[in-house]
């Protein structure tokens, strides 16, 4: 894999990072629900940590940050929505992410920044199953 092959993958992953950041603080001021709140915004500060650790691996191996691809947040007005369909919004943007890191880790990627990777990966799963069981105990309630 070609060092331009590996930058281009990492700026995949920083936008995906910055993204869900985004996604996320939106999420935590559109609920109700403190816990919920709570529970977003934490997920939107570790999803900025994750971006800069891996701009920092980039700036190390002395690349550039593209320019990330447009938006994949839908830009809503600040009109309020259940605390239901937010849920499931970010279910959705974390099934997104989950893939761009399964993808990144299915590359030929250099040693050093793979652990750094596949502990993201595994808090973005991590997060993603919280969702799905916050939505299950919705349902069930």
């Amino acid at each position: 894999m070609g060092m331009g092959d590996v930058q281009d993958t990492l700026n995949d992953l920083i936008w995906v990072c910055r993204e869900s950041e985004k996604g996320f603080g939106k999420a935590a001021k559109g609920v109700s629900r403190e816990d919920l709140r709570k529970r977003f915004a934490g997920i939107a500060r570790q999803r900025a940590m994750f971006a800069d650790e891996l701009l920092a691996y980039v700036r190390k191996i002395g690349g550039e940050l593209g320019v990330g691809q447009q938006s994949a947040v839908r830009e809503t007005g600040e009109e309020i929505h259940d605390d239901a369909w937010v849920l499931a919004g970010c279910e959705t943007s974390e099934e997104n992410a989950l893939h761009h890191y399964e993808r990144a880790l299915s590359k030929d990627l250099p040693v050093p920044v793979r652990p750094i990777i596949d502990r993201h990966r595994l808090a973005v799963q991590e997060t993603l199953l919280d969702l799905r069981g916050m939505e299950q105990v919705r349902r069930a309630g």
